[in-house]
């Protein structure tokens, strides 16, 4: 009996040494995201950019060592799996730009942009686009649009019955502070030069800096204005796959978690 014994503790240990078992759990590259990063996340991410016929991925910890990507491929409609195995620095990395990106994310939902929607109905909604999902845009309009009221609304659409949307694209303001900032830096010189001719002194050059200090602050402030006052560029975008949504990512923020109290805040239109 002893003797079965010892072989089936021998053959067990030989077994596990041939066969090791990784102990891999599943995570979340962040809270409410899912445990999937499909083709739409990895895009407006910019991560696992290098990997061709890219599906999605799931993360795993393996013994709190290394993580583990086992990613799903595509190529001619037929799927593959593999698994790239980093040091768990790796996700630190990837926590570290989540981070960068989610603090610019919450700078477009406090800016959102004047949107008008197009759907496949034939509906016309106009309104801030908030943001957006892979399933719907989430708007706020001024309009609401069942009642037909002047009052606060906050809308939802899915993304399959849009068929365009034009979003408004505000001029860059930095070009024309920098135009007017030297223009009025050099009338500034120019005219402290033809006005201070006294002497060639520190004094006189003092004075130069001094009406170029005031023609150049004078010049941003001009070209701030201009700025503002130029009307914003619509930028249409057509809906033809529910890849569409990722052009998006340049002009409202992207909805990549889950808020059962936010969602319920907004009415689902068509």
């Amino acid at each position: 009996m002893k003797s079965i014994i010892y072989t089936l503790i021998c053959l067990t240990i030989l077994v596990s040494s041939l066969f090791p078992q990784d102990k891999d759990s599943l995570i979340q590259l962040y809270k409410g995201m899912g445990y999937k990063i499909e083709y739409i996340d990895r895009e407006i991410f910019n991560i696992y950019q290098e990997i061709e016929g890219f599906e999605y991925v799931q993360l795993f910890l393996r013994d709190k060592k290394s993580l583990v990507s086992k990613i799903r491929l595509s190529k001619n409609e037929i799927f593959s799996d593999t698994a790239i195995v980093e040091d768990i620095s790796r996700l630190n990395e990837l926590h570290l730009e989540l981070t960068k990106f989610k603090m610019e994310n919450d700078e477009k939902f406090a800016n959102p942009p004047d949107a008008s929607v197009f759907t496949n109905a034939g509906n016309n909604y106009d309104g801030k686009l908030e943001m957006f999902s892979k399933g719907h845009l989430f708007l706020y309009s001024d309009l609401n649009y069942l009642s037909g009221n002047s009052s606060p609304f906050n809308f939802k659409i899915r993304v399959t019955s849009l068929d365009s949307l034009m979003v408004s694209v505000k001029q860059s303001v930095g070009q024309y502070v920098g135009y007017g900032a030297g223009a009025g830096f050099l009338i500034g010189f120019i005219a402290g030069y033809a006005s201070f001719d006294d002497d060639w002194g520190a004094k006189k050059e003092v004075k130069w800096l001094i009406s170029s200090g005031i023609g150049a602050g004078i010049g941003l402030l001009l070209g701030l204005l201009i700025s503002e006052s130029i009307p914003p560029d619509m930028v249409t975008i057509n809906f033809n796959s529910p890849y569409d949504v990722i052009k998006l990512s340049d002009h409202s923020a992207y909805y990549f978690g889950y808020d059962k109290t936010l969602e319920e805040k907004y009415i689902e239109m068509k």
